[in-house]
């Protein structure tokens, strides 16, 4: 019979599914006052920002530790970590004043300096490292805690910053400069020695620096601010450059003949002492950071000469000043050894940390990436420039998408082929896709330039870099790789495989792409994802129907995103049962379709639910969503 306590059950269940027709506007730490909260799930490919939800490569569980992607740590509006990546295989991670150096496949790690032990080691999985989530977590100072209603890993943290790009080099000091400067944020002090450069994001709004003991610390952070900040403003600035183990012990305003700056001192709980000064000049907020293991605050005292070296100025004619400066010209230059590449970007670019191919992101969701694979000895460009246009199709409603543009181009000296492709979810704001295909010796190159249609006439320098700026060294490619597979070149979108419950005895027979990572079929509840496709399966314990219908109902209905089409009663698996037609209303910012089942049977009650998304309601994907629900068969 119908209880409450089923009713809580389902409701929670129903209402995930509901989540899928509404639209999560994105929101970044910055708009929540520099806090973060990040939700994942084992075996889920979803990862949450801030309630945004984002795709990745599903957590799983090793000796009972949550290994999780990179991306947990390194995506630009969670944690906002920075990460290197040397000889394909040691990992650094900067995270404000923290450092880890990881290496796949060993347990030994440098955390904040000192040696330390992980109970499970990094791994590469489908080409996505996977690392340890509670020790990273811990030493980034964010929390965790399970959500009982959902059963996700709630991580809460405060964000390094938004826009946060690739790590820097370190600095020359044998290279005569006696200072240091931003030739483009304009600041300039003296050299720190003793110290070297530990990171600086992309657009150089962030630098920091560490001595090899880990015992001293110095960084840079800097904010556009060109409206006067008040005293209290300032200060709220710099307490969100703290952490949650750092205790605020004073806060002065500080007055020199050189100028005025709110200076506040910290204690953290690891027996550093920081130094926080705020100075408003430019245009920007200068937070300059410094911290040392200390017994007492007097302790920076020593440091005060170094410090007060700073200035919001820089003076191009100073030969003993060595510019730092990653814009120049109004452009970031970019390299990657591995891939000898080199190309120039806007400003208002920053270079990914997620995944191990070269990623760029722009303004307003545009994004540049650069992917190399080996070539399959019976492959040719036009065979590997066809199937990516036939998986576009197959993936794309017509209504969707516009017919896509292949030219003959001429692309680092070798031929290759551009592809234009055009696509919307709702037929009203398109994006547009510039693809190069390469193929050079042992490998194939793969260029995507995507962007909103919107702004086409703000990308030309971007498009521009594209097709004649930017530079690959084949031969340096041909040294740093061995094979690398395309997964592309084996994915058989059709091929299925079956899946038995034995404890609530039934089977499904579902695309192979579906299924990975689906381990557990003994759940009560389950949620497999293709393209544009979901697929959700929940069980409960109950000899009636009764009351479910009317929770189902009421639960789709009432936020006004989802109308219930029709109502009918029809046998199912064998049964009787009720199907219902979904569809989403004007009001969701997502169009699209759903078919549900509710039945009984011996004792459990079953839903069945695909959902299809208009944009990706192609015959394909149509089919392999029937078929799937429709092969759910009772095995006892």
């Amino acid at each position: 019979m119908f209880s409450v306590v089923h009713s809580k059950r389902w409701l929670a269940f129903m209402l995930a599914a509901v989540l899928f027709f509404i639209s999560v506007l994105s929101v970044s730490a910055a708009d929540n006052g520099g806090k973060v909260e990040i939700r994942i799930k084992v075996g889920s490919n979803q990862m949450k920002i801030n309630g945004a939800a984002t795709k990745i490569q599903p957590p799983f569980q090793s000796a009972g530790n949550v290994m999780v992607p990179l991306s947990v740590f390194t995506n630009p509006k969670g944690f906002g970590a920075n990460v290197k990546l040397k000889d394909n295989k040691i990992i650094t991670l900067t995270y404000l004043k923290h450092v880890i150096v990881l290496t796949q496949g060993s347990k030994s790690a440098i955390i904040d300096g000192k040696k330390a032990a992980l109970a499970v080691a990094p791994v590469i999985k489908q080409g996505v490292t996977m690392v340890p989530l509670t020790i990273i977590a811990k030493t980034f100072g964010a929390t965790q805690a399970i959500d009982a209603a959902t059963k996700e890993i709630v991580i809460k943290a405060t964000a390094a910053s938004s826009g946060s790009g690739s790590t820097g080099t370190g600095i020359d000091s044998d290279s005569g400069k006696s200072q240091i400067g931003d030739s483009y944020y304009k600041w300039s002090m003296n050299y720190p020695t003793g110290l070297v450069q530990q990171s600086q994001w992309s657009n150089g709004n962030w630098i920091s620096f560490s001595d090899v003991k880990g015992e001293y610390f110095l960084a840079l952070s800097i904010e556009e601010a060109e409206d006067t900040l008040e005293t209290d403003d300032k200060r709220d600035l710099m307490t969100q450059n703290t952490e949650d183990d750092e205790t605020v012990v004073d806060v002065k305003t500080i007055t020199r003949p050189s100028g005025t700056f709110e200076r506040m001192i910290t204690k953290h709980q690891d027996g550093f002492y920081y130094e926080y000064r705020g100075i408003q000049a430019n245009g920007y907020f200068y937070i300059l950071i410094f911290g040392k293991k200390a017994k007492s605050a007097s302790d920076l005292d020593a440091n005060t000469g170094l410090l007060d070296s700073f200035k919001p100025v820089y003076n191009a004619a100073n030969k003993s000043l060595k510019d730092l400066a990653r814009i120049k010209d109004g452009k970031i230059s970019f390299e990657n050894e591995d891939y000898g590449l080199k190309l120039q970007l806007p400003k208002e670019w920053s270079e990914s940390t997620e995944g191990s191919s070269p990623f760029f992101n722009g303004p307003d969701e545009s994004y540049l990436l650069l992917n190399v694979f080996s070539i399959n000895q019976d492959d040719t460009l036009d065979k590997w420039v066809e199937r990516k246009i036939q998986s576009f199709k197959d993936n794309k409603a017509e209504a969707y998408r516009k017919t896509p543009e292949t030219s003959s181009i001429t692309w680092n000296g070798i031929p290759a082929t551009l592809v234009k492709l055009s696509y919307s979810t709702d037929t009203k704001k398109w994006w547009n896709e510039y693809e190069i295909y390469a193929v050079n010796g042992k490998y194939k190159y793969y260029v995507d330039f995507t962007f909103k249609q919107e702004h086409k006439d703000d990308v030309g320098d971007v498009l521009s870099q594209l097709l004649d700026g930017m530079k690959i060294d084949f031969q340096q490619v041909e040294e740093s790789f061995g094979q690398v597979p395309d997964p592309d070149d084996s994915v058989d979108v059709t091929a299925t495989v079956t899946k038995t419950s034995k404890t609530y005895g039934y089977s499904l027979k579902l695309p192979k792409l579906w299924a990975k990572g689906i381990s557990d079929m003994e759940k009560d509840s389950l949620h497999l994802t293709g393209v544009g496709t979901d697929l959700l399966v929940g069980i409960d314990e109950g000899t009636s129907l009764e009351g479910y219908p009317e929770l189902l109902e009421k639960s789709y209905t009432d936020g006004g995103a989802l109308s219930i089409d029709s109502k009918t009663n029809v046998t199912f698996a064998g049964v009787n049962a009720i199907k219902y037609a979904l569809s989403s209303t004007k009001i969701a910012a997502i169009g699209a379709h759903s078919t549900l089942y509710l039945f009984e049977n011996k004792g459990k009650i079953y839903l069945i639910q695909g959902i299809l998304n208009d944009t990706f309601a192609t015959e394909l994907n149509r089919k392999l969503l029937e078929d799937a629900m429709n092969s759910f068969q009772f095995t006892k």
